[in-house]
């Protein structure tokens, strides 16, 4: 998003007002571990030709996924940041916001767990654009069974 306005989430944490450039990108390494790369700009930075990045705020957040039995999931998951090092403010909102957001999928996920546990004749998927990289990593899980 090179024009979005800055959320309260990012404002309060890194300082910056009004409109921002946002990046994101997820790298899948299977089986379970997933990460989040988070860029938060002014509009109009972008990354020097060397790769640096002086300009821009950046969020790193990691998760691994690891199955406990066929109906429950241990999710770990860890935040890095590159700004506002020493600052337990900033550690403490992080950490709190990440834990909300990670508590409202494991409500929901728990809705469907109950939700498919009470469909004897099975279940229908339905899957929308956001769940484009949950059904690539379900694909590659798939062919790493099937060559097992």
């Amino acid at each position: 998003m090179d024009d979005a306005e800055c959320p309260p989430f990012y404002s309060k944490s890194t300082g910056l007002q009004g409109r921002i450039a946002r990046w994101q990108d997820i790298e899948y390494t299977p089986p379970c571990l997933y990460k989040l790369h988070s860029r938060i700009a002014p509009v109009g930075s972008v990354p020097n030709p060397d790769g640096t990045d002086p300009d821009a705020f950046h969020v790193e957040v990691v998760y691994a996924i690891t199955p406990e039995t066929e109906t429950s999931t241990h999710d770990f998951w860890a935040v890095a940041r590159d700004f506002a090092l020493g600052d337990a403010e900033v550690s403490a909102f992080l950490a709190e916001n990440n834990r909300t957001v990670v508590m409202q999928d494991v409500v929901a996920l728990n809705v469907l767990e109950k939700v498919i546990a009470n469909e004897p004749e099975g279940y229908q998927e339905l899957s929308i654009n956001i769940d484009t990289g949950g059904l690539a990593a379900r694909r590659m899980l798939k062919r790493l069974v099937e060559k097992s």
